[in-house]
């Protein structure tokens, strides 16, 4: 529930892409994020991931799509939804861009894509 609450917090930030917020791609850290009026897909990501570590405990790896950027987070438990697999673990989808989705939602542009799976560590 709590790695739940924390997608949809950050899904409600304004959306805006670096292009039209800075005109030029910026990539933000996550105290930026916060700063800033409005985010994209990977500073969107960035941020969740350093939530859920920092306040939740858990392992959070980055997706990399073409044109887009999700996380997935490692739960001790099954959770229904999309998934990766990384280092032998099951990492469960939690899109920070896909407005109103639950954890296991794919962004529906993103779903027939493969993903690169991207360590945080």
């Amino acid at each position: 529930e709590a790695a739940n609450f924390l997608l949809h917090f950050v899904q409600a930030m304004p959306y805006q892409t670096d292009h039209e917020q800075f005109g030029r791609e910026r990539y933000l850290f996550a105290d930026e994020t916060l700063y800033f009026p409005a985010s994209d897909c990977e500073d969107r990501s960035v941020l969740y991931a350093y939530l859920v570590r920092e306040l939740l405990d858990l392992e959070v790896v980055g997706l990399l799509y073409p044109g887009h950027a999700a996380t997935a987070v490692y739960f001790p438990e099954d959770v229904k939804g999309d998934w990766v697999e990384f280092q032998g673990k099951r990492y469960t989808v939690c899109d920070p861009s896909y407005i109103g989705a639950d954890l296991g939602r794919t962004l529906p542009q993103a779903s027939n894509q493969m993903a690169r799976v991207v360590d945080f560590e």
